[in-house]
């Protein structure tokens, strides 16, 4: 028979994470209401109460655990279904963290608390004296999350942190590059501070819960490349803001999601394949950094340079320890994509009038005669409402296929077109948008 205390935790677990399918006919307050009810039943977790959690963090000795997790946003909702399951040996590692379940990032320290804000779902691991232990947490699409994130890689990033944990002084030192206080796209203390979100409290007042005052993650990805911009008024977005936390796929790196950082594929003629990576190493420090997940590598990836440069990476191989180093090149992060962020948003709004761009495929770049390497966008959505309908109502259309833009017919993806016209955003007032409607060549101008 299971120990009642078990029990308890393994409901509180599968109810944490799971707000079932149900929860897609729910008002957003409405799930922000049950949530928190599931929760806050059992006494197990600190419910949006940081503070808290690093108080008995304190008292206990024991390491932190703080879910990032931002309820309403209904792309988020099969993974808190499915991510996390009744599994005992995540139950009984999570027992020995102090817990904290946060839903809105409402007056959180950002000097702190950095991670990819894109995010829904995001775990920090904390000693009880602030150090970072590390982070899970990554994404590459919309809503699939599969490849990137699973309960047992989830077990083992907490089984490193508590070996960690137990032998914090052998490995202080060495942790000391996963926070960083040179940021330079954190020039507040916390996100209502910025000035596209002074409209919001600093707190999240749970007894009367108002979505409308609630600063999504993502908000914050978006507040940052606001506040960038306005900064700036000859140069285009920082690189660590237009492509933030670059994935490791984007290196040649195909990770096994139920470990720490095992490699399980290494792409043909990649960064990796050239620095001699095989299916099967395990790597175990990335930049002197140790690490417990994919998102640890993306840290370091997101404080690099955006030039020529080597990483050193440590990596277990039939038990032997090997360091090698990666070569990256000029420009590499524009590599990644970033249309799935959901802070990307503005960018669109910004310099595409509303417009979402897709990639025409192969059959029907043929169809229109269109050759290889020029441009061919599919229109997939356009705003219909201000600040986002700029392209509607400069005539763009849903199906339109994108061939020019300001002269330039070769960028073929549509953050190449958005850092190109970010470049522009000061001295370019009209773009001339080229476009086939149902093959037919056709122009506008889009403000």
């Amino acid at each position: 028979m299971s120990h009642p205390n078990v029990c308890a935790v393994i409901f509180v677990v599968a109810s944490l994470f799971s707000l079932g399918a149900n929860a897609l006919g729910q008002s957003r307050e409405d799930k922000v209401r049950n949530d928190r009810l599931r929760v806050s039943k059992s006494g197990l977790w600190h419910y949006n109460d940081l503070d808290a959690g690093f108080e008995e963090a304190l008292r206990t000795n024991k390491p932190l655990m703080v879910v990032f997790r931002c309820i309403p946003c209904v792309e988020c909702v099969k993974l808190d279904d499915d991510l996390l399951e009744q599994n005992d040996s995540v139950v009984e590692s999570m027992r020995k963290f102090v817990r904290v379940r946060q839903i809105s990032t409402n007056g959180i320290d950002l000097n702190r608390y950095q991670f990819d804000f894109d995010q829904s779902f995001s775990v920090m691991f904390f000693h009880p004296d602030g150090t970072l232990l590390g982070r899970f947490g990554t994404r590459s699409h919309h809503t699939e999350w599969e490849d990137d994130v699973s309960i047992a890689g989830l077990g083992a990033a907490m089984k490193q942190v508590l070996e960690w944990h137990s032998n914090f002084d052998s490995v202080r030192d060495s942790l000391a590059k996963k926070q960083s206080t040179n940021l330079t796209h954190i020039p507040v203390a916390s996100p209502e501070k910025y000035p596209t979100l002074e409209r919001f409290p600093p707190s999240f007042d749970l007894a009367n819960v108002t979505i409308k005052n609630c600063i999504h993650c993502h908000q914050v990805g978006e507040a940052q490349k606001s506040f960038a911009l306005s900064e700036s008024k000859t140069e285009s977005l920082p690189m660590d803001l237009l492509f933030p936390y670059p994935h490791p796929k984007i290196l040649g790196f195909i990770l096994d999601v139920d470990t720490c950082a095992t490699v399980k594929e290494v792409v043909a003629d990649s960064i990796a394949h050239r620095a001699g990576f095989k299916a099967g190493d395990k790597i175990v420090r990335f930049d002197d950094q140790p690490i417990i997940s994919f998102a640890d590598l993306q840290w370091v990836l997101h404080l690099k340079p955006n030039t020529a440069i080597a990483i050193p990476v440590t990596f277990l191989r039939d038990g032997k320890s090997t360091t090698v180093s990666l070569n990256l090149s000029d420009d590499w992060k524009a590599s990644g994509d970033i249309s799935w962020r959901a802070s990307s948003w503005e960018l669109r709004r910004l310099v595409l009038g509303g417009m979402v761009l897709k990639e025409l495929d192969k059959s029907e770049r043929q169809k229109l005669g269109i050759a290889d390497g020029a441009m061919a966008l599919v229109i997939g959505h356009v705003g219909q409402y201000a600040p986002h309908n700029r392209a509607k109502l400069a005539g763009l259309q849903k199906e339109d296929v994108v061939v020019g833009v300001l002269g330039k017919k070769n960028l073929t993806r549509e953050v190449d077109i958005i850092r190109f016209l970010l470049d522009q955003r000061q001295t370019v007032k009209q773009i001339p948008i080229e476009v086939l409607r149902a093959g037919k060549p056709m122009s506008f101008e889009l403000k």
